[in-house]
């Protein structure tokens, strides 16, 4: 079990590494963008871009990739959802032993999980593969923040904590910081892209 701490309650002196994924045409083979931040507190200190396939496999490898060059510089990592570009599904489990890092999943909505194994289903060969990762984040913990309720799940440390980390990390809305910067930049990434016809 990894121990965690935020030491100042008004602002949290903890490195986050956070990650968000770009728009896709639904229905499309393609790739999408996964962003990560490295923050400090609340201070943006790198940025991160990758691409991963719509609907495919690679999401954990990539966002691994992306965080190991930042080893040694963050003490959690922070995820959207473990769905990235579709159905490309990040393991949280194996994302914590490989960083030796703990992750929050904070999801906006409460997972649906019929809805999502019939979707699964019906659209992929592998999608007991999918909803066994998709199935690690177990029952979440809601928390309400000003903007709204949450969902969240704790990997590396306890469901306690975890809420704890979130509500000190969030100042506006309803999504911590460290998330809501990366969604932010993501979708300017997507207008940038659209401008330039790519």
């Amino acid at each position: 079990m990894f121990t965690y701490s935020l030491p100042d309650k008004r602002v949290p002196k903890v490195n986050v590494v956070a990650f968000e994924d770009g728009s896709f045409r639904v229905g499309e083979r393609g790739e999408a963008f996964l962003l990560g931040v490295l923050t400090d507190g609340f201070r943006l200190v790198d940025v991160s871009v990758s691409l991963v396939e719509v609907d495919g496999f690679d999401a954990t490898g990539r966002l691994l990739d992306m965080a190991e060059a930042w080893k040694g510089r963050f003490s959690l990592v922070m995820l959207s959802s473990l769905a990235y570009a579709g159905f490309n599904v990040v393991d949280p489990e194996e994302v914590c032993r490989r960083l030796g890092t703990p992750v929050i999943v904070v999801l906006p909505r409460k997972p649906r999980r019929r809805a999502v194994e019939r979707a699964l289903k019906r659209h992929f060969s592998d999608w007991e593969r999918r909803l066994k990762v998709l199935g690690k984040v177990g029952e979440p913990a809601e928390l309400r923040l000003p903007g709204g309720r949450v969902y969240v799940s704790a990997f590396g440390l306890t469901a306690g904590e975890a809420l704890e980390a979130v509500r000190r990390l969030t100042v506006f809305g309803g999504r911590p910081e460290p998330l809501r910067m990366a969604d932010l930049l993501v979708k300017g990434l997507g207008l940038w892209k659209g401008v330039r016809g790519l």
